[in-house]
């Protein structure tokens, strides 16, 4: 190769070089960019990814811990919350001891998620251990609620002095909690126990937490009366219990005896009341009280409603006395037969005869102190015996048909012994999508659409009294749902044959033809009439709105109204028919 050449090639090489030296960054991007691109999208994607999970744990936890909270809040209706709230604040003050309890309605607030509610319990007297119970209760309790304000006055700073308390506790009710009855659940025991049993049965397990598997049994709290009783195993004869816990003290209970259940929140199982031994070992009043000024009150007496042969038990209390002057004596004054009270305890009992009229039976209590028995305390009593509620009757349609897209109505009567009830209609399990009953009124209502499958439909209905034990009646009522034959059916003729006028009604959808003739019954879909006249363009039929026209070439749903009834009511859709439709060969 000559020196020409080969400088030539040597200088195209260092003009490559050069090329590509230079090209070598838009190159390097052009290359590079969309890699660079989709990782940097990658990295995006995982940390959206990661910030979503992290929101999903964190939105599953709020929904657990809202559903917990619904648990345990009082009713979100605030009325009711408040009265259940009160019995139980009222139940409570009672179980540990307290006093002239007297525990009235609080504030109200209502926001969108929640609502509050505030019972007072004004000036009831206790001592340091029967507070100290109290607070230890109500703290232990798994419920939405605290003590808002709390005013304890004493008459001395030594000692284990009578102490007068008032406070203001609050609950709080979550948006969509149940709108139950009861506060806690309940159940009536099985049988009755003595102050010395280790085993109880009641009527049911329900609502208690009760683990089927022994292995996950955790040992829970009950009330009956004033007791606290603890459940420490549940086998097939009952429950294993440990009588009078808490400071509370054993006692007899009588079979139906109410037994209620005591929720111990779950990060506090494991406190005991001796942690509160602080407030009783030392008083915290230096500033005594004035003078006590004693007011005798005698409660424990309430008036009574009960069923015919029902017992009567209570017991009547002293309470506001001067305790220097005496024992509390009691006494009946114009009382009914049979009723009874002890002079020293104050148990009232009555137990009239299951035959005895309902009506209104009364008595007075009367209480007296040992050494001041010229001052007297008094309270009526009175005592309604009512009729067993009777249940309802109900008067419902056996059948109807009910057209697709047309609109159905029926009501629904009732009737009650007791004209002061008020009925409430509903509707039973499995009733057909969108089929309503008026609670009040009893008028059924559908409107199916096209897509509903046709078919028959047999609908419970109920309807419930008002009584203080509600008594329920149920009927069937068959609903036949139906395409609309009436808008396929038309006056397709009008045929005279051996001197008699026949209307050829044809159904498009089967392509069937009903000739009939005048006095016989065209039932087609909810539509039930007698056929009155048959003319060359058109016919005349009769049902219990009127006299109808059908024009000659027209659907029966284009039927028109010429004669309606003297003094028209609320049209309402006919019953099908109880007779027999008159039955005319078909021409196909």
């Amino acid at each position: 190769m000559d020196d020409q050449k080969r400088k030539k090639i040597l200088a195209g090489g260092l003009i490559l070089v050069v090329l590509v030296f230079l090209l070598r960054p838009g190159v390097d991007g052009w290359l590079r960019g969309p890699i660079r691109d989709l990782q940097n999208e990658i990295a995006t994607a995982e940390t959206a990814s990661a910030t979503l999970l992290a929101d999903e744990i964190q939105f599953g936890a709020a929904m657990r811990n809202l559903a917990e909270w619904k648990s345990i809040s009082l009713p979100f209706d605030k009325d009711n919350a408040q009265r259940l709230y009160r019995e139980w604040i009222q139940a409570l003050a009672e179980e540990c001891g307290f006093s002239r309890i007297e525990v009235v309605p609080g504030s109200k607030s209502v926001q969108k998620e929640y609502s509050s509610v505030s019972v007072e319990l004004k000036r009831a007297e206790t001592d340091l251990p029967g507070l100290t119970r109290f607070l230890y209760l109500f703290d232990q309790s798994d419920m939405l609620h605290r003590i808002d304000s709390l005013s304890i006055d004493s008459p001395g700073p030594k000692g284990n002095p009578r102490l007068t308390v008032s406070l203001i506790a609050e609950g709080l009710s979550a948006a969509g909690a149940e709108n139950r009855l009861e506060l806690l659940t309940r159940t009536p025991l099985a049988a009755p126990v003595n102050d010395a049993d280790k085993h109880m049965a009641t009527a049911s397990n329900d609502g208690f937490p009760i683990d089927e598997d022994p292995a996950n049994f955790e040992p829970f709290l009950v009330r009956i009366d004033r007791e606290l009783i603890k459940v420490d195993a549940v086998d097939e004869t009952g429950w294993q219990i440990t009588r009078g816990v808490e400071g509370t003290q054993a006692a007899a209970h009588d079979a139906n005896a109410v037994v209620e259940y005591f929720p111990v929140a779950w990060d506090r199982r494991q406190n005991t009341q001796e942690q509160y031994a602080a407030l009783v070992k030392s008083s915290p009043f230096v500033i005594p009280s004035p003078p006590k000024k004693y007011t005798p009150r005698l409660t424990g007496i309430s008036d009574k409603t009960i069923k015919p042969g029902e017992e009567v038990k209570l017991t009547a209390k002293a309470d506001g006395m001067d305790p220097d002057l005496g024992a509390a004596r009691f006494t009946l004054l114009n009382a009914a037969e049979g009723m009874t009270i002890d002079p020293a305890s104050g148990e009232f009992l009555w137990n009239p005869a299951a035959d005895l009229v309902p009506g209104v039976f009364t008595a007075k209590v009367s209480m007296t102190q040992e050494n001041h028995e010229d001052v007297k305390t008094e309270v009526d009593l009175k005592i309604t015996i009512r009729k067993e509620n009777a249940a309802p009757t109900i008067t419902v349609r056996e059948s109807a048909i009910v057209v697709l897209s047309r609109e159905f109505t029926t009501t629904v009567t009732a009737a009650d012994e007791d004209s002061t009830d008020t009925l409430t209609f509903s509707l039973g399990g499995g009733s057909p999508e969108g089929l309503t009953i008026d609670a009040t009124t009893g008028q059924l209502k559908w409107t199916p659409p096209k897509t509903f499958t046709p078919g028959k439909y047999d609908v419970e209905i109920k309807v419930t009294d008002s009584g203080s034990e509600p008594k329920s009646t149920t009927a069937k009522i068959a609903l036949d749902v139906q395409d609309d034959f009436a808008a396929l059916t038309l006056l397709s003729g009008i045929v005279g044959k051996d001197g008699v006028m026949y209307a050829w009604f044809r159904n498009k959808a089967t392509n069937k033809v009903m000739p009939l003739k005048s006095g016989e019954k065209l039932t087609v879909s909810e539509i039930s009439a007698d056929l009155l006249s048959i003319a060359d363009r058109y016919v005349t039929m009769q049902d219990a709105d009127g006299v109808w026209k059908l024009k000659l070439g027209e659907p029966l749903r284009s039927r028109e109204l010429i004669e309606p009834v003297p003094n028209p009511v609320v049209p309402q859709t006919p019953a099908a028919p109880e007779t027999p439709t008159i039955e005319t060969p078909a021409v196909e």
